[in-house]
């Protein structure tokens, strides 16, 4: 009987520890996704704040505070992650 709780809980650590490294590679997927989107979002907001006339300055403030906020958020969800599971331990 012991022996098959102790399988038990080996294997719900193995299925823990998939689950953490499968989060981790998406969170790293995520990463490089968002920094492609911030760069196309500085980008934009160059052209705006270059080609965009009287509305120009408008427009390109919008696009370089998204695109720095969502880099920010991106960037931050991995450390964030990392800090969860380093502080918090499941099983006995």
């Amino acid at each position: 009987m012991f022996d098959i709780l102790l399988n038990g809980y080996i294997y719900a650590a193995d299925g823990m520890s998939g689950l953490i490294s499968t989060g981790e590679s998406i969170l790293k997927w995520a990463q490089r996704l968002g920094l492609i989107g911030a760069a196309i979002a500085f980008c934009i907001g160059g052209y705006y704040l270059m080609f965009g006339g009287d509305r120009g300055r408008g427009r390109s403030i919008g696009w370089f505070i998204g695109g720095a906020l969502g880099l920010v958020i991106v960037m931050g969800a991995y450390g964030i992650a990392t800090g969860i599971d380093s502080n918090i331990k499941f099983g006995g």
